[in-house]
Order: C-alpha cells, then structure tokens, then sequence
C-alpha cells in the first residue's frame, strides 16, 4: 500500500550515494505542458561534460514511486556464464519529480538521470504526448534533441504538432517542423548513429491497431521518413551490432511462459527497405526459469540478448540468452529495495560520468 511504498521511499533516501550529489556543470531537463494541471516529463536525463568511458558500460534500473524516481546501476558483465550467479547494484539518490506516474526512456549517449530543469512548455493543450530524445554524433555539433508530437483526439490516431527543442546552454524553446507521416507512434525509441527509430501503426475508427511501421527521424537534418516492415504486432527495438534490430516473440512484443520462438529482424539496408530475418525456437527449459511475469528484452551484449522482469520481484533476476548456443544464464540482482507490484525499467550500455 501507500504507507509501504513511503516507508520503502524513505530507506532508500537514507541509503543513497552522497557522490551523486557533486557532478560538475550539470544540464537536466524535464518536458512540462500545462495542461488540465498536468505536467508531461521526459525524464531521463541530466547530463554532465565529465568525461564519459563507454569501455565501462553498466546495467540501469529505475522505477518510481510516490512522486520519486528510484535509480540503481551495476557494472555490466561483458561475458556472463554459468559461473556468474549475481550482481550487486549501486544506490543512487532518489529523484523527486511532480508525477505520480510516467514512462521511462532509455539514456541516450550518456544522459542520466539527475535533477531536473525545467523546460519551457511545449506548444500544445493535447492531453496525450508522445517524446523522443535523440544525440547528433557529428563532432562539430554533438547535439542532444527533444523531440515532441501531440496525438490526435479522435480515431484513427496520428501524430500532430511536431515540434523540436535543441539542448543547449542558451536559451530553450521549441520549434514547429513538418511531418507527413500519418501514424500513431508508439512509445520507447532508440537512437543509432544520429538516427532516431521508433515504431508508429496505423488504426481504424474503432481503434484497432494494425500496419506497424518503423519510422526514422534524423537528428541533424531533423526529416523524418518511413521504414516498411513485416511487423504483425508492437515490437522491441534494439542496437544489434550498430544496426537497427526488431525483436518479436510468438507475434508478441515480450516473452512469457508460453512464448516458443524469438524473431529477429535486423536493417540491412535503409533505402531499399531491406531487412534480414532470423527465428529462433526456444527450448523447454526456459518454461523451468521460475519466472511468473512477462520478460522483456533490453538489448544486446556482444552476443547475448538480455532479458528484464516488468514487474519488481523478490528475489529480482535478469537473464542472458546466447540464441546461437540456444543457452540462458539467469543472474540474481542484490541491492534493490524491493516494492510490490512495481514497475521497473531495465537498460543496458548506460554510461555513467567518469574521471578521466
């Protein structure tokens, strides 16, 4: 109950690491639209100029409760094994933010969470947002982008508004860029190499959801185009060795205890729209994991695809699935001050601030 989750609050409050409290020259921001009294937040992310490895990935899990985001991290395992049987995580201080409640994105090239800053309004009284954040890798820009849409009010919904927000030391504001691609978007993106991905679907005026495309938005050019795809369902979008990658299980996007397949559809080739497919046929002993929620894929390690709980359990486990060995390694993750029937997102390859 409430007293539960105030009481688990309050003990990760005391617990947390005082170094969290100290980066240098810190940019955070949060996206707010006063509508009907409501904020919307894009939270993922303060970001600090310390010198950041990308050699030293590390494992993110974040959820929130009663108004706080909770953050916890662990060094990344670069082969896990039989021999590997958990992890210990770093606490890290939590958040407050204004929202009970919001959807938490992955970190882009770096971006962590921290406190927040407050951006200006976006340009829009529509209830329903959808936000993206994407990183212009060209050296002379290195740009982080927000990128925004509002969703229409009626079937079938698409995208409207569109509009972008540079992050940078001056000042911030939004502008308007045009889109032709009449889609819904759906929420979660990943970006790859300055390109921003995420799927969008078309659905009929009694909603029903069908057609899954993927669409691109280039940061620097800041143009969007589509992507046809061969998806029957929502997908799982990941980084397969630089690519794009689409993952999906049985025409699902997640896998549960009747799931017997993993299918994998990689971007070959961009212009042409041409994707390579491969399914993979999971053996029985995932059904003897001692999982009773739904799996979800969080990207890939080398080789290895890791998969996350939605849901907080105690004891909490990840799991690493080598597709060509048809292998899982299911490791146990200590640290994390446990709340029932709690959301949690897990990441991969976050990069926290380092010393040079």
């Amino acid at each position: 109950g409430l007293s539960t989750m105030r009481k688990q609050q309050k003990h990760v409050s005391k617990t947390a690491n005082p170094k969290t409290r100290s980066a240098n020259r810190k940019i955070s921001i949060e996206i707010s639209s006063p509508v009907q009294g409501m904020g919307f937040y894009f939270l993922n992310f303060a970001h600090s100029f310390l010198t950041r490895s990308s050699a030293r990935p590390r494992l993110l899990f974040t959820f929130h409760v009663d108004c706080k985001l909770f953050s916890y991290s662990a060094a990344q395992p670069r082969n896990p094994d039989q021999d590997l049987s958990h992890l210990v995580v770093d606490n890290h201080m939590p958040i407050p933010t204004r929202m009970g409640s919001f959807l938490i994105h992955r970190p882009v090239s770096g971006l962590i969470c921290g406190q927040f800053k407050k951006l200006p309004a976006a340009r829009t009284r529509r209830v329903h947002v959808r936000t993206y954040l994407g990183y212009d890798p060209i050296p002379i820009k290195k740009e982080y982008k927000v990128l925004c849409m509002s969703l229409s009010r009626t079937y079938p919904k698409i995208s409207e508004e569109h509009q972008v927000l540079t992050l940078e030391t001056g000042k911030l504001f939004w502008r308007m860029i045009e889109c032709s691609l009449q889609r819904c978007p759906e929420s979660g993106g990943i970006c790859i190499n300055g390109v921003l991905y995420y799927s969008a679907y078309q659905d009929n005026l009694f909603g029903v959801v069908q057609n899954f495309i993927v669409i691109c938005f280039d940061v620097t050019s800041e143009k969007f185009k589509s992507l046809e795809i061969n998806l029957t369902c929502s997908s799982t979008l990941i980084n397969y060795k630089g690519r794009l990658g689409a993952i999906q299980f049985d025409s699902v996007g997640f896998y549960s205890g009747r799931t017997t397949s993993l299918g994998l559809m990689v971007l070959d080739d961009a212009e042409q729209h041409k994707w390579s497919k491969k399914t993979y046929i999971l053996r029985p002993f995932w059904k003897n994991l001692g999982v009773d929620t739904r799996l979800n894929v969080v990207g890939m390690t080398v080789k290895l695809y890791m998969f996350s709980p939605s849901i907080l359990s105690d004891p909490f486990y990840i799991f690493y699935y080598d597709a060509e060995r048809n292998t899982t390694v299911k490791v146990r993750v200590q640290g994390i001050d446990f709340v029932k029937n709690q959301y949690i997102y897990t990441f991969i390859d976050h990069a926290e601030d380092v010393k040079p």
